[in-house]
């Protein structure tokens, strides 16, 4: 016996929440300008669908197309100005936050009628993984992001969904910086 899975359906159940249908025409214009976005990988999944939003961590590519979720704050300063007639304060940058990245996505092996073990394998160890991880995603291209550290991840349960495992990863997005001397000369001579 066959089983055919609705990764749509599995989806919304798990997370109360579901993107826009796919429109096949942009695939096809997708296909012709390399530089749109949504053609992170040119293939097709377990399903035969083609991949619209790939998502690969640290080398492992996340099953069925999850959905992300990129939020950020910037870190500003407000100021009361004191007797000032004027209304509000002034605002001071400082800086901005990390990116938090919220994954969620649903585990399915096409065709068995058995829990997805090996796929919820890969995804434990890669949670487990102590260190900052490549990503990479179109989306997250776009932000600027291509590495991030994983700060949490659940999995969550199915109820009345057999043969399925939804889970989440929580993660931050990681920079690299560079300090640079401006006085290196003065503090050689000293």
């Amino acid at each position: 016996m066959i089983n055919i899975f609705n990764i749509r359906d599995f989806t919304q159940k798990a997370h109360n929440k579901s993107g826009k249908e796919f429109d096949k025409s942009l695939l096809k214009q997708s296909l012709k300008n390399k530089n749109s976005i949504g053609t992170a990988r040119i293939g097709r999944t377990h399903l035969g669908t083609p991949f619209f939003m790939d998502v690969e961590i640290g080398g492992t590519r996340l099953p069925n197309e999850p959905l992300l979720t990129f939020s950020t704050q910037k870190r500003i300063i407000q100021t009361v100005v004191v007797g000032s007639q004027n209304r509000g304060t002034v605002k001071e940058l400082i800086s901005a936050n990390d990116y938090k990245i919220k994954i969620e996505g649903v585990c399915i092996e096409p065709g068995k009628r058995e829990y997805p073990t090996d796929q919820v394998n890969k995804i434990i160890k890669l949670c487990q993984q102590q260190e900052a991880l490549e990503l990479k995603n179109d989306l997250a291209q776009l932000f600027g992001i291509e590495k991030i550290v994983i700060t949490g991840y659940s999995i969550d349960k199915m109820q009345g969904q057999p043969y399925s495992q939804r889970y989440t990863i929580d993660a931050i997005s990681d920079d690299d910086f560079f300090a640079e001397l401006n006085n290196r000369d003065k503090l050689l001579s000293k």
